[in-house]
């Protein structure tokens, strides 16, 4: 419980958009390469996945992928997109080593993750967020949903101009707000959301 109120106040603190003070965010629509046919969906929304630790890019720490499926984790179990959500925390190289690990736990599915990109920016904004999520059938090894998510934030640039500069000599300058979390977090918990969202309607969404 503790996990999902803790998303719940992320998703408080970045879902209002933007505020005055903080540079705005653009955020990318799930791009879904793959999904399941309706009648598949139904029988997935009744199935048990393993959500491994997600791979990073060279030069990151291994335990930002494991944290991010820790929140896919949550997310997917706060959504109900699948029946049971498990967490082995074991790494792995291949989609096959995946699924292997997969089987060893027990479940139907398995969510190899991956994290392209993480930018934390700074308080003029530049934070940028990446990631692909791969779901496969265990016993087939036919993969049901492939998606890609990105996010960015614009940077604000600060007025140099020398008018600004004279003008601000002699005028109270604004307060910046509080950004609250930090921004790469909560892009991450809002392509959780939005990922845990497409798997858990698409069975109501006929293939087109």
């Amino acid at each position: 419980m503790l996990r999902y109120f803790m998303i719940f106040l992320l998703l408080l603190s970045g879902c209002a958009g933007h505020s005055a003070g903080q540079p705005e965010v653009e955020t990318g629509s799930p791009v879904v390469y793959i999904h399941p046919l309706v009648t598949t969906a139904v029988d997935l929304s009744r199935a048990s996945v393993a959500v491994l630790p997600f791979l990073v890019p060279d030069g990151m720490e291994a335990g930002q992928g494991e944290r991010v499926a820790v929140l896919f984790q949550d997310v997917l179990l706060g959504k109900q997109a699948f029946q049971t959500v498990k967490l082995p925390n074991r790494h792995y190289g291949s989609l096959a080593e995946a699924v292997a690990i997969a089987g060893e736990a027990g479940t139907d599915l398995v969510l190899a993750g991956r994290i392209k990109y993480i930018l934390s920016g700074t308080s003029l904004g530049g934070s940028r967020v990446e990631l692909s999520v791969r779901v496969i059938d265990v016993r087939s090894g036919d993969t049901v949903w492939y998606i890609e998510q990105a996010m960015d934030q614009k940077m604000d640039h600060p007025d140099v101009s020398l008018a600004h500069r004279l003008g601000s000599v002699f005028s109270s300058q604004p307060v910046r707000e509080s950004a609250g979390a930090p921004t790469a977090d909560n892009m991450l918990v809002h392509i959780a959301v939005d990922m845990a969202d497409v798997m858990a309607g698409a069975r109501y969404v006929a293939k087109k």
